[in-house]
């Protein structure tokens, strides 16, 4: 290891070199050379650790200035400095650790190099090493690490993350969600639901749950594949009996949406019937109209591109008269 001395250094050699184990000399002796050359310093600080291997401030120094340099700067360009900057991480961890500062600027250090398959074995070694309550640290960069990736792995991710923080469940959910990903999600949601145990960190509750899952077999119906859809709503609806006009209404939409406009009144007409409050009630006949005005509009439109005025036009009409005429006795 060359050594480059200028005479403004010999005071700092001295001491270093009379008191190589006293970690202040070091600290001092950095602080002097930080404008030197990437390289000078580089050097000082592997004569610091060769006489202080364990200390955790120099390596902690020593990693910021390695990680420092590489910046910005395209890792494959720079794989060798990359290459020598990982070994660095792992002779620190080597000694140190049960240190999660040095973990998780090794997994920062990793998510630039765009290497999911190392980036991955760092985060789980860490999840290894750690005591459990230092988990939670780790697992919001690892999480984050698998948003970004997406695909196989941040599913693969997400379930062994669950396995550890159940109630956490919703963000499963959530990234589904962002992604697009519908099966996925309902997936997710039916199974939170079959859990009896579960508790929601967020404080959502099991209705809650129901009526978000509700919206998406609803709104994404064409989007998911092997899904019973009325047997789940019905399911909902047989757990909340008192709160069931949301389900209702979603599972009125999902037979209009289906095509099936005849199957969405007969639900609407045993939802107003089976309702037990009034707010249910009011919620379940406004969406009772919507969809007989909809279909009205809908014969209408088809009318004036005929140039005439169908039976089923007629039919419609008086269906939503008859409906709106029904409110006060079915309240």
């Amino acid at each position: 290891m060359d050594i480059d001395i200028s005479e403004s250094d010999l005071a700092f050699e001295e001491e270093v070199l009379r008191n190589p184990f006293k970690l202040k000399g070091w600290l001092r002796y950095l602080d002097h050379k930080r404008d030197a050359p990437v390289r000078a310093v580089s050097v000082i600080y592997e004569r610091a650790l060769r006489s202080l291997p364990g200390s955790y401030k120099l390596w902690h120094m020593y990693l910021g200035h390695r990680t420092g340099q590489l910046r910005g700067k395209n890792p494959l360009q720079f794989s060798d400095e990359v290459r020598k900057t990982e070994l660095c991480f792992e002779r620190a961890l080597l000694l140190l650790h049960k240190m999660p500062e040095l973990w998780l600027k090794y997994i920062r250090f990793m998510r630039v190099q765009a290497d999911v398959t190392r980036t991955r074995r760092v985060c789980d070694r860490a999840l290894r090493a750690l005591p459990v309550t230092q988990h939670a640290r780790v697992w919001r960069m690892y999480l984050r690490f698998a948003e970004h990736v997406g695909g196989h792995t941040a599913h693969h991710v997400y379930a062994r993350y669950l396995r550890a923080w159940p109630e956490e469940s919703e963000r499963l959910v959530d990234y589904c969600e962002s992604h697009e990903e519908w099966n996925a999600m309902t997936l997710a949601l039916v199974k939170v639901l079959d859990n009896t145990g579960f508790r929601s960190s967020r404080g959502t509750s099991e209705y809650g749950l129901w009526v978000r899952l509700a919206h998406v077999l609803r709104v994404h119906a064409r989007d998911l594949q092997g899904w019973d859809v009325e047997r789940v709503m019905r399911d909902g609806i047989g757990r909340f009996a008192d709160q069931a006009g949301a389900l209702w209404a979603a599972l009125g939409e999902w037979h209009a949406g289906q095509g099936d406009v005849e199957r969405a009144r007969d639900v609407y007409e045993e939802a107003v019937t089976s309702v037990r409050t009034v707010r249910d009630f009011a919620l379940v006949f406004d969406a009772y109209a919507e969809f007989e005005q909809a279909t009205v509009a809908a014969e209408l439109e088809h009318d004036v591109e005929r140039g005439r005025t169908g039976v089923r036009t007629a039919l419609r009409l008086v269906q939503l008269e008859r409906l709106l005429e029904r409110r006060a006795f079915l309240a």
